[in-house]
C-alpha cells in the first residue's frame, strides 16, 4: 500500500494492481532519462563527424610551404608581339597620326628562335621615346626571348639586336641565362600572401665589356614581383660580349619571368 507521504505519479496509478515485473512499468519510467542519454550520444556522434574530418586534414599552408609555388623563366619560341595603344584623355590629333605611323607593324620572319624585322621604323623604346606623350604597349603572347634586329653599330652608342657572335653567359647560350635567373629570382612572401602573380616582361642590355645593364620592366605586374626581377637581371655575372665584325658590342635582349602561385 502507498504511504501517505509518496505522491504517486501517472505511471503509479495505471500499475498500482498490475505486474510490475512484466516490463512495461520499468521502459515507462526510465523514459525520461533514457531519451537524455539518446539526445547526448547523438549529438557527440554528430559533433564528431563533423570535427574530425576538419582535424585529420592537411592545412593549406602545408601545401604552399610544401612546393605550391614556382618562378618559371620562358626565353624561347617567343611569338611577334602585338602593338597596342594608350592614348589620353585628350591627345593632340596629330600626334595620334605620328604615333601610330612609327608603330606600323610588319609581320616577321622567324628563324629558330630569333625573329628578324628590319623593316621595323623603330626599337620598343625609340617609340616609347617618339609618341610624344603617347604611352604605347607592345604587347605579346607566348613564351621566349625576343631577339630583333635593330639599328645599332660601330658609328653609335645604340645597342645590337642581333650580330654575329651573340653573347654567352657562362660559356653557355641564352638557356644557360635563364636557368640563373630562375633559381636566383626569389617570390617575395607579401606577394603570395596577396595572391599576386602574373607575367613580367623586361629588357636588358650585355655591354661591350660583358655587364649587364639598364634592366628594364616593359610590362610589370606588381612592384613586389616587378622589382624581384630586375634584381634578379641585375645580379647577373658578366657574359662574353657579342661581336660584330670582330669587334665587341652591345646587344639588347628581352624576356618574360612567370611568378605563379
Amino acid at each position: 500500500m502507498i504511504k501517505k507521504n509518496n505522491i504517486p505519479d501517472f505511471d503509479d496509478l495505471i500499475f498500482e494492481s498490475r505486474n510490475r515485473e512484466y516490463g512495461a512499468y520499468q521502459v515507462r519510467k526510465k523514459y525520461n532519462s533514457s531519451l537524455i542519454t539518446g539526445i547526448i550520444a547523438g549529438s557527440l556522434l554528430l559533433c564528431s563527424s563533423v570535427i574530425v574530418p576538419f582535424a585529420i586534414a592537411p592545412r593549406s599552408d602545408e601545401f604552399i610551404m610544401g612546393g605550391g609555388r614556382y618562378v618559371s623563366v620562358l626565353m624561347e619560341n617567343l611569338e611577334p608581339p602585338k602593338e597596342e595603344f594608350y592614348i589620353p584623355a585628350a591627345p593632340p590629333p596629330q600626334k595620334s597620326e605620328t604615333a601610330q605611323e612609327i608603330v606600323k607593324y610588319v609581320p616577321p620572319e622567324v628563324v629558330d628562335t630569333v625573329f628578324n624585322i628590319e623593316n621595323t621604323p623603330a626599337a620598343t623604346d625609340e617609340i616609347l621615346a617618339h609618341s610624344e606623350g603617347e604611352l604605347v604597349d607592345a604587347g605579346g603572347y607566348g613564351f621566349g626571348d625576343e631577339i630583333f634586329e635593330g639599328e645599332g653599330g660601330f658609328g653609335s652608342d645604340e645597342p645590337f639586336i642581333m650580330v654575329e657572335v651573340m653573347p654567352s653567359f657562362k660559356g653557355g647560350d641564352i638557356n644557360k641565362f635563364r636557368e640563373y635567373i630562375q633559381k636566383r629570382t626569389n617570390y617575395p612572401q607579401e606577394a603570395i600572401d596577396r595572391k599576386i602573380q602574373g607575367r613580367v616582361f623586361l629588357t636588358f642590355i650585355v655591354e661591350a665589356n660583358g655587364c649587364v645593364s639598364n634592366v628594364t620592366v616593359v610590362r610589370g605586374v606588381d612592384p613586389l614581383i616587378d622589382n624581384e626581377a630586375v634584381k634578379a637581371i641585375q645580379g647577373s655575372p658578366d657574359w662574353s660580349p657579342g661581336l660584330q665584325r670582330g669587334q665587341p658590342v652591345r646587344v639588347r635582349y628581352s624576356m618574360w619571368l612567370s611568378f605563379i602561385i
